[in-house]
């Protein structure tokens, strides 16, 4: 149905979240949820106490595409808004937040969102 890794980071205290993928057939059935959490918990088992991760904005998914980041970025980021189902709203709601932004990393005009949970 699914699969989730993590990437061990400052000496354990921090993990990436990295990949998340759910068969499409099986996306909106608690699937994600479920692996996001046990990751989480698996985290904490090991003494780590933030999981962070990067969600790509490579198909203008959010109002952070197509836009000059670098002017006011902050502002950017405080009026984010998801336009097409990107998946930092399915993060905001397992209680993870935008920590920032890389401008233009896939491409001019497709940055990666960076968002991150204390677990």
């Amino acid at each position: 149905m699914g699969w989730i890794g993590g990437i061990e980071q400052y000496d354990g205290r921090v993990w990436e979240l990295h990949p998340l993928a759910v068969k499409p057939e099986y996306q909106g059935q608690g699937v994600g949820r479920a692996l996001v959490a046990d990751f989480e918990q698996q985290v904490r088992s090991r003494g780590g106490l933030t999981v962070w991760l990067g969600t790509d904005d490579e198909n203008n998914r959010s109002s952070l595409s197509n836009v000059n980041l670098y002017t006011n970025v902050w502002e950017h980021i405080q009026n984010v808004q998801n336009l097409r189902n990107h998946p930092f709203g399915f993060y905001q709601k397992l209680g993870y937040v935008i920590t920032g932004v890389l401008p233009d990393a896939n491409g001019i005009g497709h940055p990666d969102i960076f968002m991150a949970k204390r677990v």
